[in-house]
């Protein structure tokens, strides 16, 4: 095994949890540990030796997780080692020699026990995690370096120092287990941050909703899920919560565009009180939507950037603002499609498919008038006749057929005539 330690400035138990949720992204065990007292550094221990083939080697993975750390704006210090407590202890070691540093720093990196004791040799005994009665016992002996304290029989150590001390130095070198408490993934996703002072600006929660929402990535791609819709909960002092519920038209689990679309709606919101803490809920999951992609056609990224653009646009208008056309299954000219609002439009699987069959149905005009007009017979028919005959079942039912026609000015036209009353109708328009 080999674990990740983060170890991170003093931070309340639901700043860490959200952040281990975070964690969950990159190895399916998190174990987050909450310091003793407020003013100490917090822990989040991850175990990345299974990850290192998804993610690359162990120094890649350091990399990676440090950038996303960067952005969410946090300052922490990673160490790696083959045990929890000597990831923690080669942070602890490079923490303390850039006390005050601001961002990500790294440790030295120990992949094999052997190296991890060799990076331990020279370290004092300061940095152990001992009780402060038992670092001032070892120190009375002339013990100055942890390699010094590690030579020593761990027999001598437990009767000299105490079964807790040789414990703590057993599982450092690995010789014992570390018996840590697991995160386990919530049916549900929550998470809340409260604030030391009121917010009575809505854009100045954007930056703690990008640190929820990157726990709602972590948490979705753990489960290899995602969301098409969130709810933001503005809690305040005297008055109900504020919920914005924020859709998307489709399901995805990228906290930059989750975001992205949180910023449109918090821009165009004015806040009915001062917001005292501010909460982030998901309760239904959907599969994320994997498309192929295609060396040659576009097509992909165009899609995307069309649900994109959709997806502001719902998010600055409102739901039922925008909308988009289906097929319905008739074939009634006027009754073949329907209106829906874009966040209940068509997945793009879905839509794909309805495009391939419209590929192999009949030439339609995108315009048909709200009611057919009574014409004259045409003079010139460029092609059909194509009959429909249907709706018998409703009491709406038709028989025409239908022809393309050249109309006034080489306009052309989608006409029919009326089989029952040999009346002719000109219902749709070409451009």
């Amino acid at each position: 095994m080999l674990w990740l330690c983060i170890l991170l400035p003093p931070l309340e138990p639901a700043a860490l949890r959200n952040l281990a949720l975070w964690a969950l992204q990159w190895s399916s065990q998190v174990s987050p540990c909450m310091p003793a007292a407020r003013s100490d550094l917090a822990t989040l221990w991850l175990e990345i030796g299974a990850s290192r083939q998804l993610f690359g080697s162990a120094e890649a993975l350091r990399a990676g997780i440090a950038v996303e750390l960067a952005t969410l704006g946090y300052s922490a210090t990673l160490g790696v080692a083959p045990t929890p407590q000597g990831a923690a202890l080669l942070a602890r070691a490079d923490n303390s020699s850039g006390a005050g540093r601001t961002g990500v720093g790294h440790a030295p990196n120990a992949t094999t026990l052997t190296g991890l004791r060799a990076l331990l040799q020279p370290l004092p005994l300061t940095l152990l995690a001992l009780a402060p009665e038992q670092l001032a016992a070892l120190r009375s002996t002339g013990l100055r370096t942890i390699g010094e304290l590690l030579a020593l029989p761990s027999a001598a150590l437990a009767q000299r120092f105490g079964t807790d001390a040789s414990n703590y130095l057993q599982r450092l070198c690995g010789q014992a287990p570390e018996p840590l408490r697991m995160l386990q993934a919530p049916a549900q996703f929550f998470s809340r941050c409260e604030f030391s002072y009121a917010v009575t600006d809505a854009t100045a929660l954007l930056f703690p909703l990008q640190r929820l929402l990157a726990g709602l990535q972590g948490y979705l791609r753990s489960l290899d899920r995602a969301v098409q819709r969130y709810t933001l909960l503005l809690e305040h002092r005297q008055r109900t919560t504020t919920r914005l519920e924020i859709g998307l038209a489709r399901p995805t689990r990228e906290a930059a565009q989750l975001l992205a679309l949180a910023r449109e709606r918090l821009a165009a919101l004015t806040l009915a009180a001062p917001v005292q803490a501010l909460a982030l809920e998901a309760r239904e999951f959907l599969q994320p939507l994997v498309q192929q992609l295609d060396c040659f056609s576009q097509s992909t990224q165009h899609s995307e950037q069309l649900q994109t653009a959709i997806d502001h646009l719902v998010a600055r208008l409102g739901g039922e603002a925008v909308q988009t056309l289906r097929c319905a299954a008739d074939h009634r000219p006027e009754r073949a499609w329907t209106a829906l609002t874009a966040q209940h439009s068509v997945s793009a699987p879905a839509a794909a498919a309805s495009t391939a069959a419209a590929a192999t149905s009949p030439l339609r005009p995108c315009w048909l008038l709200p009611e057919p007009r009574g014409i004259a017979a045409p003079r010139e028919l460029l092609a059909g006749p194509e009959r429909i005959e249907s709706g018998w079942w409703d009491s709406a039912d038709i028989a025409r057929d239908y022809y393309l026609a050249r109309g006034a000015a080489g306009a052309q036209w989608w006409v029919y005539r009326d089989l029952r009353s040999g009346a002719w109708h000109l219902h749709g328009l070409w451009a």
